[in-house]
C-alpha cells in the first residue's frame, strides 16, 4: 500500500457538493483507502480569473495502484462524475489531481509529482499545512510548515 494526497477541486454546480461527491466515489473503490480530509476551502481561480470561487479538498489516502494506475483512474474517475473538457485554468465540474506520491519525486511526460502547484498555490499550501504541516517536500526539502510560512512572507498569492 502507498500513502498518496489528492486534492479534489470544482467550481460549477455548487462546487462543495461536486467536491464530496467525488470523494464519495474514491472512498467507494476497495483499492483507495481514504485515511483523512481536509476541510472544504474556497479559493480564487488560478490562472483564467473570470470564473466563480473553487471549492477544494486535501485526501490522504492509501493505494495498492501504481501512480500512473491511479493518474488513469483519477482520469475516469472525473469523466464519470460528469467532468467536460475545457480550456486550462478553465472551469471545471470537477478536478482530482495527485499532489503527493508519498515522497517520491516522477517526472514523465503524463505526470508530475509533486504536483507543481504544491510548491506556489496558496489554498493548496493552507491545506497542506493544516494536514501534513511537518510534511517534508521531496523536491525542496523543506516542510509544509517551512514553505507555507514563505509563501505568506512573501505577501501570499
Amino acid at each position: 500500500m502507498k500513502k498518496a494526497w489528492l486534492c479534489l477541486g470544482s467550481n460549477l454546480d455548487n462546487p462543495s457538493r461536486q467536491v464530496e461527491k467525488a470523494a464519495g466515489y474514491l472512498e467507494e473503490k476497495c483499492f483507495i483507502k481514504i485515511l483523512r480530509r481536509s476541510r472544504v476551502a474556497l479559493s480564487k481561480p488560478f490562472g483564467y480569473t473570470d470564473q466563480p470561487d473553487f471549492a477544494n479538498q486535501l485526501l490522504e489516502i492509501e493505494t495498492r495502484l501504481s501512480a500512473s494506475e491511479l493518474l488513469a483512474f483519477t482520469q475516469e474517475a472525473e469523466g464519470v462524475l460528469g467532468r467536460q473538457p475545457t480550456f486550462k485554468w478553465g472551469p471545471r465540474l470537477i478536478d482530482i489531481d495527485i499532489v503527493f506520491w508519498g515522497d517520491d519525486i516522477i517526472n514523465t511526460n503524463n505526470l508530475r509529482i509533486p504536483h507543481p502547484g504544491s510548491l506556489d498555490r496558496e489554498y493548496l499550501l493552507i491545506l497542506l499545512n493544516e494536514m501534513i504541516p511537518e510534511y517534508v517536500h521531496p523536491q525542496t526539502g523543506l516542510t509544509i510548515c517551512q514553505m507555507y510560512h514563505i509563501h505568506m512572507q512573501k505577501g501570499g498569492s
